[in-house]
């Protein structure tokens, strides 16, 4: 499983790939385990705008062993587990989404 994260600010996402050991997504969609880290609060989009470059994106992370449980009432959820071959977390305002929620 592939985890892509837009939360560029949090101390598990490493060029837009999500490090973590496990996730849990929520009820309404959010990842729990995003935590900010102050040291990584750079406007992503700020420095897109002002490169010609594309950013840097992390390889392809295939990581079989990766836990990732949700409760969210989404098309993806057996039995609490996600079953997606991947998963995206948007930066929505303040929170962390799974914006590749799918209602069932």
């Amino acid at each position: 499983m592939d985890i892509r994260c837009r939360k560029t600010n949090c101390r598990y996402n490493d060029r837009l790939t999500c490090r973590a050991g496990q996730l849990q997504i929520t009820k309404k969609q959010c990842c729990d385990n995003y935590c900010f880290c102050k040291d990584k609060a750079v406007d992503i989009s700020k420095k897109i705008f002002e490169s010609n470059a594309p950013p840097q994106i992390a390889p392809y992370r295939h990581n079989k062993d990766l836990v990732l449980s949700c409760e969210a009432l989404c098309l993806f959820n057996r039995n609490g587990k996600c079953i997606a071959n991947g998963i995206t977390v948007g930066d929505c305002q303040k929170l962390a989404k799974c914006i590749t929620f799918a209602k069932p």
